[in-house]
């Protein structure tokens, strides 16, 4: 072998092989909200909007493992390019997002990413649900979705006009089209008794106690998630934009199709009053936080 060694002087086979391992490498998700490290979050003058927040991953998160390669030279950006349509075709084209939600505030993270274009195949959204014991309240009101649809409609809402990196970019601003997009309801940690509990404590098992009040809790709010997502199927907003959407907690599965309801791209005057914003987001503004900044943002919302 002549020259300097480097990846182009590797049989194209082995070359190929490294393509597979970045492609089907995974993130690991934060363990819960306060270890997110530096986040972006809407910057809001408003403090009633103030805990009503999404803190998007750094930019540069949302490239995936061989956005570098695809920058270095033609060949290995046809390379990649080729790559991870052999992907798509052999997995699916599956991309996994994790969202954490904590009261009315969500902390999305890509753990997989396919080289992103347009469409994806397939998007895996697990929702990690914490301290649902003390605010499962939110996720219901009255004649309206709860408070927490509003932040989860956000982060969809910006998804799919702005792409993976969820914020708007003059320069290259990306819409997404999902064929199919899975939502699993999981439980988060860290769940506690609430104060109604403690009376009860010499009665019956603690844990079991806890556990019982968790099942029904997340049962309900596996039951609103999918009542709020039907009201914006059927109102015609993902039309276009996804094709298929399920909503699972356990083996509870709902599917929603949207290929024969007609597409609409504004939502009602109803919706807006109720602070959901469909379309592509020129006046956003960010401003960076970070974990020490979070914990104090709840210690102020309680």
């Amino acid at each position: 072998m002549s020259g300097r060694p480097s990846l182009l002087t590797l049989p194209r086979e082995i070359r190929d092989e490294i393509y597979t391992l970045l492609l089907n490498s995974s993130n690991v998700p934060p363990t819960s909200p306060e270890e997110t490290g530096l986040r972006y979050r809407e910057a809001v003058e408003d403090d009633v909007f103030s805990h009503r927040n999404v803190f998007y991953p750094p930019p540069t998160t949302w490239k995936g493992h061989t956005s570098a390669l695809l920058q270095c030279n033609r060949q290995l950006r046809q390379e990649i390019v080729d790559a991870t349509a052999s992907a798509r075709l052999q997995q699916g084209g599956t991309c996994k997002l994790d969202v954490m939600l904590k009261g009315c505030m969500l902390w999305p993270t890509w753990t997989k990413l396919l080289h992103p274009t347009g469409k994806m195949e397939h998007l895996e959204v697990n929702l990690r649900l914490f301290d649902v014991n003390g605010g499962g309240g939110l996720f219901w009101g009255c004649g309206g979705p709860g408070l927490t649809f509003v932040v989860l409609f956000r982060l969809l809402n910006r998804l799919l006009h702005h792409g993976p990196r969820f914020l708007y970019d003059e320069r290259d601003n990306q819409s997404l089209e999902i064929q199919t997009l899975t939502l699993n309801v999981l439980r988060g940690s860290g769940e506690m008794l609430g104060p109604n509990d403690r009376p009860f404590e010499d009665l019956e098992d603690p844990a079991v106690k806890l556990k019982r009040r968790l099942e029904h809790e997340y049962k309900k709010i596996y039951q609103y998630i999918c009542s709020s997502v039907g009201q914006v199927v059927r109102a015609g907003l993902l039309t276009d934009k996804i094709q298929t959407l399920e909503v699972c907690y356990g083996d509870a599965v709902t599917l929603f199709a949207t290929d024969d309801i007609a597409p609409r791209t504004t939502p009602s005057d109803e919706w807006e009053e109720w602070g959901f914003v469909w379309g592509v987001d020129e006046g956003m503004k960010v401003e960076k936080v970070n974990s020490p900044a979070l914990r104090n943002a709840f210690i102020a919302a309680t």
